[in-house]
């Protein structure tokens, strides 16, 4: 799966001559993490509530109210932003972003073609293409096998499914599950399925769960 099948493209963006009052509201009204900062299109920047704490006077230090506000009223975005945040392309794999993440310790990333921000990825979007790509998005039945690790077995298993009738809907093979086989998780529509769990069985499959999909 691709970046641009999950990527939210209803964006909210602020400028680099905007304020850090004018930042903040947004943060603050529409509870977002991260705030793209644009011009003429292009990115050039990401300001996070974090950003702001940074630069903003602590209530110790502060000689009321009315010096945040004139800070924030006075301070432009250009000045706190991130302006070289990491990104993604459009066309770049949700692997691909999820392991920017990780390495990163950060839950989005801006996705950006020539320069040009086309949306977000959130580590929310990864984790539900990952609930489509194991059940389908659907109600059905979850199957956990085991195969022994020749590559005839695979093939052996989807003619049990063939035979049956079984529409596969989700699949996911497991390598090295143990030293002499692998898991394979597949989710069919169908929830009667006792006739392809003894055919399963006949082909050297062996049935470690059979059950309602998550």
């Amino acid at each position: 799966m691709f970046v641009k099948q999950w990527m939210k493209t209803e964006l909210l963006t602020i400028g680099p001559e905007d304020t850090i009052a004018a930042a903040e509201e947004l943060l603050k009204k529409h509870r977002i993490r991260r705030l793209p900062v644009v011009a003429e299109g292009l990115l050039v920047g990401v300001v996070s509530p974090h950003d702001l704490e940074k630069v903003m006077p602590s209530i110790l230090d502060a000689e009321g109210a009315s010096e945040e506000e004139f800070i924030a009223a006075n301070t432009e975005i250009r000045a706190v932003m991130t302006s070289s945040p990491i990104t993604v392309c459009s066309d770049d794999t949700l692997a691909a972003a999820a392991r920017k993440m990780r390495h990163h310790k950060i839950d989005g990333l801006p996705v950006v073609d020539c320069g040009r921000l086309m949306g977000i990825i959130s580590i929310t979007d990864i984790l539900d293409a990952f609930l489509v790509m194991m059940t389908g998005d659907c109600t059905g039945t979850r199957l956990d096998l085991t195969i022994s690790q020749e590559p005839e077995a695979f093939y052996r298993m989807i003619k049990a499914f063939q035979k049956t009738g079984k529409e596969i809907v989700a699949i996911a093979q497991h390598y090295g599950y143990s030293a002499d086989s692998h898991l394979v998780t597949v989710h069919v529509r169908e929830e009667d399925n006792d006739d392809l769990l003894d055919l399963l069985w006949q082909y050297g499959v062996t049935v470690k769960r059979s059950g309602p999909a998550d």
